[in-house]
């Protein structure tokens, strides 16, 4: 891809942010995204998260992704994604037994056990509760990749690097739970590492519809691209 020069000027430029524009707005992102570099990557779209029964229901997430139509969201971008042959990643988060994987004496382990005393199988490996859901079970395929994660960004601790690299892959679009945390954290992660990041906003929840509509408008302004599930699908068809 031929390289392009964007240019403006001091003045235009705070014109352009003061006026709601974004920087994805003002420089052309769509010809950085080509379909063979490209991977989705559904974030924590799991049981005890987005299920009505599952462990942390009491937080609401699972009644805004019901709200978004997160679930069928998510099967639309994915049957788009089988027909062009972009990669698909689902990613779960997960804690052994006892806290053996986390770090030893520090807060994120307190935090855990803390609320393992009052939820004892809170994200337990092995379990239904970090399954995926069904609906979205029902199309995954063998060859996806699953990717089971101890920390909030998929980055990290996870070969999710190692594979991206192997694919050639420049973009990743995501999506999934919670937004304002895992979600957000990975395209951080991301954003770090050289990649294009696209987030589906209808496809991504978290306990409240007014902190994902936050979250949406916190990483549009430089982190991502924010579209909803119908313009993944129609951006992943004209690849």
């Amino acid at each position: 891809m031929a390289k392009k020069e964007y240019k403006t000027t001091f003045n235009q430029l705070i014109n352009d942010l003061l006026s709601g524009k974004t920087f994805y707005d003002l420089i052309d992102w769509k010809r950085f995204v080509q379909r063979e570099s490209t991977v989705f990557i559904v974030v924590d779209a799991q049981n005890d998260i987005v299920h009505k029964d599952g462990n942390l229901n009491f937080t609401g997430t699972w009644k805004v992704a019901e709200e978004l139509g997160l679930v069928q969201n998510i099967k639309n971008i994915v049957a788009a994604c089988r027909k062009k042959q972009i990669p698909v990643i689902w990613v779960r988060q997960t804690f052994l037994a006892g806290g053996k994987d986390l770090f030893p004496g520090s807060y994120f382990e307190a935090l855990i056990s803390f609320l393992r005393t009052a939820i004892p199988d809170l994200m337990l490996g092995d379990t239904w509760n970090i399954d995926i859901v069904d609906e979205l079970k029902a199309v995954m395929e063998p060859k996806d990749l699953v990717i089971d994660k101890r920390l909030w960004s998929t980055f990290e601790g996870t070969n999710l690097q190692t594979y991206l690299h192997y694919l050639g892959t420049k973009t990743i679009i995501v999506c999934g739970c919670e937004i304002d945390q895992c979600v957000e954290a990975t395209i951080r992660s991301g954003w770090d590492r050289g990649y294009l990041s696209v987030l589906v906003s209808d496809a991504s929840a978290t306990a409240n519809i007014e902190t994902t509509k936050l979250a949406c408008q916190r990483m549009g302004l430089m982190m991502a691209p924010v579209l909803t599930a119908n313009e993944v699908v129609g951006l992943i068809n004209n690849l």
